[in-house]
């Protein structure tokens, strides 16, 4: 397996995780992810998180995840410090990668559950009545200037 296919499937079970933090069912990871059913997602995730602990302690694992992501950002900090300036190609390959570090450092903590949040909109007017009301306020401010040039600035449809 390749270094790019590692960080795929690294990549896929970190997102498998967030859906599972975010409530989705198993079924709905699977769908979501192209695994062939719920039992090869749930595997593939308890497969590497059991490969990822190897019997350890959770905490002892946390900080080896940590010190590998900081042993990665050392290494990208010290090769973009020999980048050219001027090369913005290069510089956004460095942020990227030093945006994956920066999710996968949030997701090994438990920070990268996306935030609920209720939210409740009344409307209570219709479009129609508010470009009327509008017309109207309009009209009176302006009922000192020539009506016919005014009616034809402020005429308005709703569609």
């Amino acid at each position: 397996m390749t270094n790019q296919d590692r960080a795929a499937t690294l990549e896929r079970i970190g997102q498998a995780v967030e859906l599972r933090a975010a409530g989705a069912t198993w079924q709905n990871v699977a769908a979501r992810l192209g695994y062939a059913s719920a039992n090869a997602a749930e595997a593939s995730v308890r497969k590497y998180l059991c490969r990822m602990s190897d019997g350890k302690d959770l905490g002892e694992t946390l900080m080896m995840e940590e010190l590998k992501l900081q042993q990665r950002e050392r290494y990208i900090m010290s090769a973009a410090m020999k980048l050219p300036v001027g090369d913005i190609a290069s510089r956004n390959i460095v942020d990227q990668a030093r945006d994956r570090i920066a999710q996968h450092r949030a997701r090994l903590h438990g920070l990268y559950a996306p935030v609920r949040q209720h939210v409740d909109v009344q409307v209570s007017q219709t479009p129609g009545a508010v470009v009327a009301d509008a017309r109207e306020k309009l009209m009176q401010m302006a009922a000192t200037t020539d009506q016919a040039a005014l009616e034809t600035a402020i005429d308005a449809e709703v569609i």
